[in-house]
């Protein structure tokens, strides 16, 4: 059996802007993943170079006050960390809206120096309505990526990739912030190895189950009276905190001393300079009586908080009150203005002006530059404002334009990404609003700052009967999932989306559905697996008539054939591929099935055949037209001769292959044929050329943090010593 590294993933042939009725329309290809580097059709995005240290830490708060002895507690951590040598983990306990994820946030902001390694973030959602808490296995993904791993790299059980993470933490110096935290399984599993350390977790449960880990806990309560009086001060700005400094200790005292509710009601006056600290607290006063008969199974600090929200959001104007509302739909964990436009039906402008509304009232953050979170009780309240001042109506109008957007946005990053692949989605084929990218790095940026986003709103599509948009969405994400290797997100949403397309009853969005999935596990080493689901979208391809869709199952059932080490019955699905290219006049298909019966036939030994297929696509995939292609197949033109033992007309091959693949910037590709040429040069007993080649191909995957490098380095070392000069 070969192992599934040494293949692309399965090519999608097609280029038709929507075969969604055009069952036999011409088109282009969808590429692949070969070894550590990732490569979509003519596309290669190189993921593990060394960058800047990452700086995660959500924007410090403006107006932070007090809080000496818990600064003075977080710094003792630090130092302890350092003179230990040892990572420190502080549990920050508290009620929600006490200022918890603030106090770290400032502090870590004020130690940055102290972490010259970075500083990792997550919010772990324990405490988010509606949503459940965070895999740590997503968590682990994202932090990987941020310390620079290529995401080839990182394994795909949650266990290894703890491990994994420890390993690449180890004698380094972070911080790692962990908010919202459910239980103490869930930040177990994302501690760092060994290191000056310090891991900051805040939580409203007390997590007792860390100590065994040598936590320290940290409990925050309300503001002091004086503390939360000075809160106020500073974000009124003006002179009425002291000429009404009863006035000021009245809403202290309404607001529970929770840092949450006081900005909130101190950011409604800032915006009104000519009202008094009075006539808000009698209005408070009025609005907490109310919510304490209506909420009476609440905390007192929630019920603050509501008052608090209940009347900022009365006192918003109408299009931020709106926004505010339908920020309650299950959007993600946070949102950009484009998105918020969406949700408004309005321009960015507008919905510039609505979100400033709201972020001056306290009632929004901007955690990140341009983007845009509530904190999870603000969520709750929007949710129940949602649902009493939203009619249905308008609510589902809403959601269909966030949808839209969200669609027309990965449609087009997709076909930035990949514009030959063929598409069954009818937004393919439609005009379409949305984000516009003119290269491919903006298309990958948005695409993983919105991930997140785009997960909770396929479930949240499949869970309000939008299946047409669930699917539609898997099916967008296909090619950035092939190319940044998100397995977690690839299985979790096509998932989602198998079920959305079998209960439209519509088995060609299912067959593409399984298809998705099926090169999933090929690309995770699961070729079992992938056979049934490609087989399964094989029957609904052929139920439905659709060839190209038939073609791209009997391509994809080759390669695992190939992985499993049948290439005869990988020759006869690639034929039988072949064929269909060849009926609808399909060129490109036709090069592409010719490239990949030459790598059945060599593994056949059919050396004289693989030449000749290798040939033919090779007068097809000229340097200047599809130069990445032309790199693939001269590797497996290469491999087929090596394997013939006729080293020098593969060195030819190769020597073509790495010049071109420098040209385009396939650092795997091209790590991977001085491997080949080390093994050309072992064959003609040239030992020097050996070990260069490779310990050039070591640095390489070394760089891209790639699995081959253990493999090359022991190579090496198991290399014959130099001989002395």
């Amino acid at each position: 059996m070969r192992s599934p590294s040494d293949f692309d993933d399965s090519e999608q042939p097609g280029g038709a802007a929507s075969a969604r009725n055009e069952f036999a329309a011409p088109g282009g290809t969808v590429g692949a993943v070969v070894q550590a580097g990732a490569v979509h059709g003519d596309v290669h995005i190189h993921t593990g170079s060394r960058g800047d240290p990452p700086r995660q830490v959500p924007l410090a708060p403006r107006h932070f006050t007090d809080r000496v002895p818990e600064q003075a507690a977080l710094s003792t951590a630090v130092r302890g960390a350092r003179a230990d040598r040892l990572p420190r983990v502080v549990v920050v306990s508290g009620p929600g809206g006490v200022g918890k994820t603030a106090l770290a946030a400032h502090f870590l902001h004020r130690a940055a120096d102290s972490f010259p390694d970075g500083i990792l973030y997550a919010d772990l959602r324990g405490f988010a309505p509606g949503a459940p808490p965070v895999d740590p296995g997503d968590v682990l993904d994202r932090f990987l990526r941020s310390l620079h791993t290529e995401a080839g790299a990182i394994p795909f059980d949650p266990a290894a990739r703890a491990a994994e993470f420890r390993s690449r933490t180890a004698g380094r110096t972070l911080a790692i912030l962990l908010d919202n935290a459910a239980s103490a399984a869930q930040v177990r599993m994302l501690l760092p190895g060994g290191g000056p350390h310090v891991v900051v977790v805040t939580t409203r449960l007390r997590l007792a189950g860390l100590a065994f880990e040598g936590a320290s806990f940290l409990q925050v309560g309300p503001l002091a009276g004086s503390a939360a009086a000075q809160l106020v001060a500073r974000v009124l700005g003006d002179d009425r905190p002291r000429r009404e400094a009863d006035a000021v200790d009245r809403l202290v005292a309404l607001c529970g001393r929770l840092p949450l509710a006081l900005c909130a009601a101190a950011s409604r006056l800032a915006l009104r300079p000519h009202q008094s600290v009075g006539r808000l607290v009698d209005q408070l006063d009025t609005e907490q009586g109310r919510i304490a008969r209506l909420s009476r199974h609440q905390e007192p600090e929630e019920s603050s908080v509501q008052a608090v929200f209940d009347t900022s959001y009365a006192h918003l104007d109408p299009t931020a009150r709106r926004l505010y509302r339908l920020l309650g739909l299950p959007t993600g964990p946070d949102v950009t203005l484009p998105a918020a436009a969406a949700l408004l039906g309005a321009d960015e402008e507008r919905a510039e002006d609505a979100v400033d509304a709201l972020v001056a009232a306290s009632l929004l953050e901007e955690h990140a530059a341009g983007r845009y979170r509530q904190h999870d009780l603000a969520r709750l309240h929007a949710r129940d404002r949602l649902a009493a001042d939203e009619p249905p109506e308008e609510r589902e109008e809403a959601r269909r334009r966030l949808s839209a957007y969200f669609l027309d946005s990965a449609v087009n990053a997709d076909l930035v990404l990949n514009p030959g692949r063929w598409h069954l989605g009818p937004r393919f084929g439609e005009e379409r609003g949305g984000e516009q990218f003119t290269d491919r790095a903006s298309a990958v940026a948005w695409l993983e700052a919105e991930l997140p986003n785009l997960r909770a709103w396929i479930a949240a599509c499949n869970e309000a009967g939008d299946h047409a948009s669930c699917w539609q969405l898997c099916e967008a994400l296909r090619t950035f999932f092939v190319m940044r290797k998100h397995f977690d997100m690839w299985e979790t949403t096509h998932a989602v989306g198998l079920s959305s397309a079998r209960a439209l009853g519509d088995p060609a969005a299912e067959a593409l559905v399984l298809g998705g999935l099926g090169g999933l596990h090929t690309t995770l080493g699961n070729p079992v697996t992938a056979r049934e689901h490609q087989r399964a979208a094989l029957v609904l391809w052929e139920r439905v008539g659709h060839l190209l869709g038939q073609a791209t199952a009997l391509e994809a059932l080759g390669v695992t054939d190939l992985v499993l080490g049948e290439p005869d019955s990988a020759a006869a699905r690639f034929r039988r591929a072949l064929d269909i290219h060849r009926g609808l006049g399909h060129e490109r298909g036709i090069a592409l099935m010719r490239r990949r019966m030459g790598e059945a036939a060599r593994d056949q030994g059919d050396h004289e055949a693989a030449e000749a297929y290798f040939d033919r696509a090779l007068e097809f995939f000229t340097e200047d037209a599809e130069p990445y292609m032309r790199v693939r197949t001269l590797v497996g033109l290469a491999a087929s001769r090596l394997a013939h033992g006729e080293a020098p007309a593969a060195e030819e091959a190769l020597a073509e292959a790495l010049r071109i693949g420098e040209d385009v910037g396939a650092r795997a590709e091209v790590a991977g044929i001085h491997v080949m040429r080390a093994d050309a040069a072992s064959a003609a007993g040239r030992s020097g050329a050996v070990r260069t080649h490779l310990s050039t191909a070591l640095s390489i995957y070394t760089e891209l943090g790639a699995p081959q490098a253990a493999v090359i380095r022991q190579r090496i070392a198991d290399l014959p010593p130099p001989p002395a000069s």
